[in-house]
Order: structure tokens, then C-alpha cells, then sequence
């Protein structure tokens, strides 16, 4: 017997994934911030220089989050295509079409995620050392997963702790005295850190590694 995929249109008719041009966009703010941030760090040592740099970066850090966020984006090929009947619904070249779609701008997420943490992690582990950096690192793509965590299932956005942050932290206090909310919480950011940290971990290891091959043997003084 064959099986239907019908794919459910917003109201008014427009394309499925249109959401995508906005979260690719959001996902290339952290990218132009880390960029900003560079430049900053060059500056002469000065009070303006520190307050750039931590309204940059602070910037950076609430809007980092949305990188990644777009590996979640991959639930809707499946929200998006009901099936009746029998058959098996991956038969459909059509579904493919849809996931790769959504795939992609996923691992451009992550990319580019990936690409902006390397580059304030530089700077954090110039100014304060390798340790700092790699708890920097680390400590960033934890509350990077709870952040998505929050976007995904409570629908807070970066700009909301700008102009609501009294609202966020009362509705968090509330919704994490529910122990199924907290265990739903830490089940998901889990696998969203393993994912994220090793998503960066495969690439700055080969990025190092690379540097090294092209750096070469330091040659010997006669």
C-alpha cells in the first residue's frame, strides 16, 4: 500500500523553512561579534578598551547560543510531514529534501559556532593562560546547551535578558522547581554539550595540528 507525506503549510501559504533566513542570521551574529571583539583586543591598554571588550563580549555570549541552536531546527522535516497509511516514510525523496535542507543550515550552526568560540578562546587563553581558556571554553558550551535548552522548549530569545531580565529569572525559578522540568533540562543539554563540545574539539585539534605540520621542524643553528 502507498503511504502520503503531505507537507503542512503556515497559514497563508508560504515556503515551510522560511524561519531559516532568520536563524542563519541570528547564527552569524556570534561570528561578526568574535570578529568585533579581535578588533577590540587590539586597541591600547584602556578603560575604554576593557568596557568594549566586555560589552562585546558579553554580547557575544548571550548571542552564541544561536549557532548551535539550529541543530534543533531538525525536528520539523519530521513535525512538518504527517503519515497515513503504511509504508516507510524515508522512501520519499521528497522527505530528504527537506532534511538535508534543514541539515545543512544545522552543521553551518555549528560551524560557525564552532569558528567564533576558537576565536575569543584564543584570546581568553592569551590573556589568562591555556587553563583559563579551556575553562572558558568549556564553561561557555555548557551554558551554551542551556541556552538552547531555554530558545527551544521556553522560547526565550538573546534579546530577552536586555529587556526582561527580571521576567526570565522569575519564570526559570518557577519552571526548575518542577523536578520533570530539571530532569528534562539536564537529559537534553547533555547530549547538546557532547555534541557542541565535540563538534570543537575535532576542529580545533586538527586546526592545531595542521599549524604544527605547517610550522615545520625549527631548523638548527650552526
Amino acid at each position: 500500500m502507498k503511504y502520503v507525506i503531505e507537507v503542512r503549510l503556515p497559514d497563508g501559504g508560504r515556503p515551510p523553512y522560511l524561519f531559516l533566513v532568520w536563524n542563519t542570521f541570528l547564527a552569524w551574529i556570534p561570528a561578526g561579534l568574535a570578529i568585533l571583539l579581535d578588533l577590540a583586543s587590539l586597541m591600547r591598554r584602556s578603560v575604554l578598551k576593557s568596557a568594549m571588550v566586555l560589552f562585546i563580549g558579553l554580547l557575544w555570549l548571550f548571542f552564541y547560543p544561536n549557532a548551535a541552536y539550529m541543530v534543533t531546527d531538525l525536528l520539523h522535516p519530521f513535525a512538518r510531514f504527517p503519515i497515513s497509511g503504511a509504508g516507510r516514510f524515508w522512501s520519499d525523496i521528497l522527505f530528504w529534501d527537506h532534511l538535508y535542507t534543514v541539515l545543512f543550515t544545522a552543521l553551518l550552526g555549528l560551524a560557525l559556532g564552532t569558528v567564533s568560540l576558537a576565536s575569543v578562546h584564543g584570546l581568553v587563553r592569551r590573556w589568562l593562560g591555556s587553563a583559563a581558556g579551556w575553562i572558558f571554553a568549556v564553561s561557555v558550551l555548557l551554558l551554551s546547551s542551556f541556552g538552547i535548552y531555554l530558545g527551544r522548549f521556553i522560547r526565550f530569545n538573546s534579546w530577552d535578558i536586555w529587556h526582561r531580565p527580571i521576567y526570565i529569572l522569575r519564570e526559570m525559578a518557577v519552571y526548575f522547581m518542577d523536578p520533570g522540568h530539571l530532569r528534562h533540562a539536564l537529559a537534553f543539554c547533555k547530549w547538546m554539550f557532547l555534541l557542541t563540545a565535540f563538534s570543537y574539539a575535532v576542529a580545533y585539534f586538527l586546526g592545531a595540528f595542521r599549524l604544527r605540520r605547517l610550522s615545520g621542524p625549527v631548523p638548527e643553528q650552526k
